[in-house]
C-alpha cells in the first residue's frame, strides 16, 4: 500500500515530463524558466529529487498549466480549482 508521500512522488515526475513535452521545452530550458540547471530537471522528472514550491510557482507564473494537475494529476472538469474536486476524497481510495 501507498504511503500519501510515495503516491504523489510517484507520478509527479511523469507529469512534469508530459508539461514539458507540451510545452515543446528541453530540460534546459524547462530550467532555465525556474532557474535551475537541466541536471534538476532530469533528477525531478526521474524522481530523484523533488522541486521544492517556489520553483513550481515560478513555473506556473511562465506557463500556462494548473498546480493542482501537476501535485494531484486531477484536472477541473469546470474550470474550478481542481483541488476543490477532490476535496474529502481519500488519497489511499478509501473513504
Amino acid at each position: 500500500m501507498f504511503t500519501k508521500p510515495q503516491m504523489f512522488h510517484f507520478a509527479r515526475g511523469s507529469r512534469l515530463v508530459e508539461l514539458r513535452r507540451r510545452c515543446a521545452l528541453t530540460q534546459s530550458q524547462l530550467g532555465d524558466l525556474c532557474g535551475v540547471t537541466r541536471a534538476i530537471i532530469s533528477q525531478w522528472e526521474s524522481g530523484v529529487s523533488k522541486p521544492e514550491l517556489s520553483k513550481l510557482i515560478a513555473l506556473h507564473s511562465k506557463l500556462d498549466f494548473s498546480l493542482a494537475w501537476l501535485l494531484t494529476g486531477f484536472e477541473s472538469k469546470n474550470g474550478s480549482d481542481a483541488m476543490s474536486e477532490i476535496k474529502g476524497r481519500s488519497l489511499l481510495g478509501g473513504p
